[in-house]
């Protein structure tokens, strides 16, 4: 009975070691608990060229996506409009600036490589399709406190 109990007990130990911090402490701590002893897959750059998403996926599991910051677009080298013949013709003005505002925000919304974002669930996590190891994808359960998945993202 005593060998059954102690597993448990060491689960409510260590939940109750992290969820009795502050929310963002709490947050701050499974993250660097997380970055302590990930190891990325073969092909994954280094952890700080990251930009680094977390998210609660469940009482006892994290889940994270890694994602290398996207390259900003130069929009001085002029702009393409592609048409439904499948020509295209060159962006007018008010396009180039409406396309310009609109790599402003998206690279807002993205996190810097070397910083990291706790995100209010696991749906809000930011990601791409394809991308191989531009996207790498952790699950990490909190009561064993282990790395569950590692894992770049598919390539298509």
């Amino acid at each position: 009975m005593f060998a059954m109990l102690t597993p448990f007990l060491l689960v409510a130990m260590v939940l109750a070691e992290v969820s009795g911090l502050p929310q963002p402490a709490r947050q701050q701590a499974l993250m660097n608990e997380i970055e302590g002893i990930v190891v990325l897959p073969q092909g994954a750059r280094p952890l700080a060229s990251y930009g680094r998403n977390y998210a609660l996926s469940g009482p006892d599991k994290v889940v994270a996506t890694y994602l290398l910051p996207s390259p900003s677009i130069d929009f001085s080298q002029g702009c393409e409009e592609m048409l439904a013949d499948f020509s295209s013709r060159p962006c007018a003005k008010g396009e180039i600036k409406a396309q310009v505002r609109l790599d402003a925000r998206r690279k807002a919304a993205e996190t810097p490589a070397g910083k990291r974002r706790w995100h209010q669930s696991a749906k809000a996590l930011p990601r791409i399709n394809d991308g191989g190891c531009m996207q790498v994808n952790v699950e990490y359960e909190i009561s064993t406190r282990r790395v569950m998945t590692v894992s770049c993202n598919g390539q298509a």
